[in-house]
């Protein structure tokens, strides 16, 4: 095997009578000194983590200081987080593929946004019929047998802002959360790997009044889109989401389980959800035509409430992405000791083993390339977003006199690496401001006054009025006197 996923979700973080989180971690490091050291057969160390929901345990809707309750609650969490990063993928963030669940949404948001309905005697069935629709206004609300609307819908975009606010602070500002649902949706690329992960959010209009999981369709497309080029053609893609895609006839908080057929359709072979506070396996086939199946796996919760007939629980899934195989090892909560748990292997009942063997699809043939530069870019940038910039720029070189678009990126990658010999090599003359400040710089550093001089005199640099070619051409300027 040679990908391994630590697969984590229902954090819960600030819920009373939780497992202790400052203990938490070194608990699940000596876990994996048990499962890759010590037991048979050896399970890989994680490569990659994945965190599918409900990361905080969330607020009521009448709580006093809400901003403050809920960046408390993600404060505690993301500093676990940046933890777990830290002890098993060495730190890199990038490695940690965080998605929202249902407990991410701030009540207190949404009970601002709505407005009471009074509903007339005549209007009960056409606005029930409306009620049950995906993207309705309108809420029910059972507890007080009251029917209200969203009548501030930038104050329900706001229900999200706090998870929004979690999330760019844990990736240092290299990766966004849109409150748009149209755009909640990352692509996390590991090259090296063979693996590329999609984090959704199943989030699109859920809320405590309305409990349905839901992925926007705009966000389906927009990855399809995007995975469809030739840079993703060998990667196994993996999707990332909260919510469960099945349920009892008395409950309504999963997912459609046709938004499976949809990923299918995109290429997906491997799907990670949580929600359901238990651990679980299914194998979901492709029902138009094409003959293609999807893996879809829940963890159980690290530290919420254990569904019925389960302790606290993770997962550890390994991949040959050669052989397309996998492994599910559930590891459980040994001991009734929140304190200091104790973690270890659960025998999984369908199988009666202590891990479950399964193979899964390759990802499908690329579309045929039109010869343009755009895989390649795509690739070249999530490189760059990774630390990688000799990588990113040893692909860019080969496009860069057929894109004008791979200019800026491979600059910056250059700059980065203090490349000032391929700066002059490949940046000389300069098509912009940008490009000539940072030529300036690499002609001095290579020892090339002469064409550092003919520069200076050029229009480009000696008629600019941005005040950084100013700075960079009185500096050389006055250098060469």
């Amino acid at each position: 095997m040679n990908v391994s996923i630590l697969h984590i979700s229902d954090l819960h973080w600030g819920r009373n009578g939780s497992i202790r989180h400052d203990v938490l971690p070194d608990s699940l490091v000596n876990d994996c000194r048990h499962f890759s050291a010590e037991e048979e057969p050896r399970v890989r160390a994680p490569d990659v983590i994945v965190v599918s929901g409900d990361i905080i345990h969330g607020i009521d809707f009448d709580v006093d200081e809400p901003e403050e309750s809920l960046r408390a609650q993600y404060g505690g969490a993301s500093a676990f987080l940046a933890g777990l990063a830290d002890r098993f993928v060495s730190g890199d963030r990038q490695r940690v593929v965080v998605v929202p669940g249902n407990h991410d949404v701030s009540s207190y948001h949404l009970a601002k946004s709505l407005e009471l309905i009074d509903v007339p005697s005549d209007r009960q069935i056409p606005l029930s019929d409306q009620l049950f629709s995906l993207e309705s206004p309108f809420r029910w609300s059972w507890k007080e047998l009251e029917l209200y609307r969203i009548c501030d819908t930038s104050m329900y975009r706001k229900r999200m802002s706090a998870f929004a606010e979690f999330y760019a602070d844990f990736y240092d500002g290299q990766r966004h959360f849109d409150l748009d649902p149209a755009d909640q949706v990352e692509v996390f690329d590991y090259p090296e790997l063979g693996l590329t992960i999609v984090g959704f959010s199943s989030c699109y209009n859920n809320d405590r009044l309305k409990k349905q999981g839901a992925i926007h369709p705009a966000c389906i497309a927009e990855v399809g889109t995007r995975l469809r080029e030739r840079a993703f053609a060998s990667r196994l893609r993996v999707a990332a989401w909260h919510h469960n895609v099945e349920g009892s006839p008395y409950r309504v908080d999963y997912m459609d389980p046709d938004l499976l057929q949809n990923l299918i359709d995109r290429g997906f072979s491997l799907g990670l959800h949580g929600h359901q506070h238990r651990p679980q396996y299914l194998s979901t086939r492709f029902r138009h035509e094409v003959d293609r199946k999807m893996t879809v796996i829940s963890a159980g919760t690290l530290c919420g409430g254990p569904g019925l007939g389960h302790a606290r629980s993770y997962n550890v899934i390994e991949l040959c992405t050669a052989a397309r195989a996998g492994r599910l090892h559930v590891r459980e909560m040994q001991n009734a000791d929140g304190d200091l748990p104790i973690w270890g292997r659960r025998v999984l009942p369908t199988v009666g083993q202590r891990y479950l063997e399964f193979d899964y699809d390759p990802p499908p043939p690329p579309v045929a390339s039109t010869g343009g530069a755009t895989p390649v870019l795509m690739e070249a940038q999530t490189l760059h977003l990774r630390g990688a910039y000799r990588n990113a720029a040893d692909l860019l070189t080969g496009v860069l006199q057929r894109d004008s678009l791979s200019r800026p990126l491979l600059l910056d990658c250059l700059v980065r690496l203090k490349d000032a010999e391929s700066i002059v090599d490949l940046f000389d003359p300069p098509v912009s401001e940008a490009e000539a400040v940072h030529l300036m710089d690499a002609l001095w550093e290579t020892g090339r006054r002469d064409r550092l001089s003919e520069l200076l005199a050029q229009p480009l640099v000696a008629d600019s009025d941005d005040p950084s070619v100013a700075e960079m051409r009185e500096k050389y300027r006055a250098r060469a006197r």
